[in-house]
C-alpha cells in the first residue's frame, strides 16, 4: 500500500495545478482581448431573410409547386376551389400546405388550389373572427402540393402550427400579432404594425416593413426571429437555441433578457436600459443611445455594446465577456468576478473593480480610471485619445430598410400568370 501512496499524491497535486491553471487562464474569446469583432455578427441586410421564400414571395411568379400542378396530366385532376367566407381577421393555419396570404382593400377571399384528391383533405372554415386552416387527422393523401391563396384586408393575428410555409405580400395591419408553434416558416412583408412575435417552434419568422412603436419578442425553441424596418422594440425573451434579428431598431425603453444558445442582435438606435445574458448566449447592440444602462453577463454568456451611455453599470461572473470598447460611457460603473472580463470606453470616469481572477480593460485616458483589486483581478488602461464627454442623444426614427420588391403591385387571388386548369369546381366553406 505504501508502494503506491507517492503515485497517489503526485496524480493528486498534477490535477491540483491543472485545475488552477484553468481557473487562472480561461478560455478568451479572441486571443486578443483588446480587438472586439462581435459587429459582424450583427446582421444589416435583410435580403439574406428571405432565402428560404419562394419566387411568388419575392417576385410574384408562380412558385414550384404551382407551375408542377399546371404541368402535371389531366388525369392528375387539378382543381380549384372557391370558398365563400365571412370577414375576418386572424388566420390559424395547421397543416403540410402552403399558404399564401395578400393584402387587398376588397372583401376577404380564399381559394384552395392542387391535386383534387390532396385538395379533398384540406378543412376550412371560420370561427368567430379567425380563419381555420386545417388537414384531415388520417391524411391519405400529402397536401404539400395544396397551395391556400388568401386576400385580407386586415390582418391582427396569424398562428403557425404546421409544417408548411406561410408567406404574405403586402398585408397592412393596425395591430399584429404573430405566434408559431410548427416548424413551418414564415415570411410576411407590407406596412404592420407588429407588436408581439412569440416563437415556441423549430420555423423561423421573418417580417420585413414592420412599423410599429412598440414590439415585444418571445422565443423557446430553435425557431429564429427576424424583423426589419421602423421597430420601436421594447422587451426580448430569449430562451433555446435560436437567434433574434432586428434591423432598423428605433427604441425609447428596452430590455433584453437572454439565456441558452444563440444570438440577439440589435441594429439600429435604441435606449438599452437594462440587458441580462446567462449560459452562451450572445447579445449585441449597436449604436445605443442611453442614459442608464444595465448589463449582467453570468456563465460563458457575451454581450457586445457599441455607441453613447451617460451612466453605465457592468457586472460580469464566471467566464462572461462584456466586450463595450466602443461604448463612450461618461460615467461607468464596472465589476468583474471569478473569470469575467470587461471592456469598456471611458469618457468621465471609470470606476473599475476586479476581483478574483477578473480582468478589465479601459479603453481612454488613465486619469479617468479609479480602480479597486484583489486575488488575482487585474485593470489595465488601454490608452486612446478619450472623450471626457459622451454624445447621448434621444433615439430618432430610423426608416424602413430596402426589402424585397414585388412584381404584382394589384395582388388577386390567382397567381402572376395564369393557371392552366385541368378540372373546376366549386364549393363553400
Amino acid at each position: 500500500m505504501k508502494r503506491y501512496l507517492p503515485f497517489g499524491l503526485i496524480i493528486l497535486t498534477c490535477l491540483s495545478l491543472a485545475g488552477c491553471a484553468s481557473n487562472r487562464n480561461p478560455a478568451p474569446y479572441n486571443e486578443d482581448l483588446t480587438r472586439e469583432t462581435w459587429m459582424q455578427e450583427v446582421d444589416t441586410n435583410p435580403n439574406r431573410w428571405a432565402m428560404g421564400a419562394d419566387s411568388w414571395f419575392l417576385t410574384g411568379d408562380p412558385n414550384a409547386t404551382e407551375v408542377a400542378d399546371r404541368n402535371s396530366p389531366y388525369s392528375a385532376a387539378i382543381s380549384t376551389m372557391n370558398v365563400r367566407v365571412p370577414n375576418f381577421s386572424n388566420i390559424k393555419v395547421n397543416g403540410d400546405f402552403q399558404v399564401q396570404i395578400f393584402g387587398t382593400y376588397d372583401n376577404n377571399s380564399v381559394y384552395v388550389y392542387g391535386p383534387n384528391d390532396a385538395v379533398r383533405e384540406t378543412a376550412i372554415e371560420v370561427r368567430g373572427d379567425t380563419l381555420c386552416l386545417e388537414q384531415s387527422k388520417k391524411v391519405r393523401r400529402s397536401t404539400r402540393s395544396v397551395i391556400i391563396r388568401i386576400g385580407v384586408n386586415r390582418l391582427n393575428n396569424l398562428i403557425q402550427l404546421g409544417r408548411g410555409s406561410i408567406e404574405g405580400i403586402q398585408l397592412r395591419s393596425n395591430f399584429l400579432s404573430i405566434t408559431s408553434a410548427g416548424s413551418g416558416n414564415v415570411y410576411l412583408a407590407g406596412n404592420m404594425n407588429l407588436r408581439r412575435v412569440v416563437n415556441i417552434g423549430m420555423g423561423t419568422v421573418s417580417v420585413f416593413g414592420a412599423n410599429t412603436p412598440v414590439l415585444d419578442i418571445k422565443t423557446n425553441n430553435m425557431g429564429n426571429v427576424n424583423v426589419s424596418g421602423n421597430v420601436g422594440i421594447r422587451s426580448i425573451m430569449h430562451h433555446g437555441r435560436n437567434n433574434i434579428n432586428i434591423i432598423g431598431a428605433n427604441s425609447n425603453d428596452l430590455r433584453i433578457y437572454a439565456d441558452g444558445r444563440g444570438k440577439v442582435g440589435i441594429n439600429g438606435v435604441v435606449n438599452l436600459r437594462e440587458v441580462k445574458a446567462r449560459d452562451v448566449t450572445r447579445v449585441y447592440a449597436y449604436r445605443i443611445s442611453s442614459t442608464n444602462l444595465y448589463a449582467y453577463a453570468y456563465d460563458k454568456a457575451h454581450i457586445g455594446l457599441a455607441g453613447a451611455a451617460q451612466d453605465v453599470y457592468i457586472d460580469a461572473f464566471k467566464a462572461a465577456c462584456v466586450s463595450a470598447s466602443r461604448l463612450c460611457a461618461e460615467n461607468a460603473y464596472v465589476r468583474t468576478h471569478q473569470a469575467a472580463h470587461v471592456n469598456i470606453g471611458g469618457g468621465n470616469k471609470v470606476f473599475a473593480a476586479a476581483t478574483e481572477n477578473g480582468s478589465i480593460y479601459i479603453f481612454g485616458e488613465p486619469n479617468v480610471m479609479s480602480q479597486f483589486v484583489s486575488g488575482n483581478g487585474t485593470v489595465i488602461p488601454v490608452w486612446t485619445n478619450g472623450i471626457r464627454n459622451c454624445p447621448v442623444a434621444a433615439p430618432v426614427a430610423v426608416y424602413p430598410q430596402p426589402r424585397a420588391t414585388y412584381k404584382n403591385q394589384n395582388a388577386s387571388p390567382y397567381p402572376y400568370t395564369k393557371w392552366n386548369h385541368k378540372r373546376k369546381f366549386k364549393g363553400e366553406g
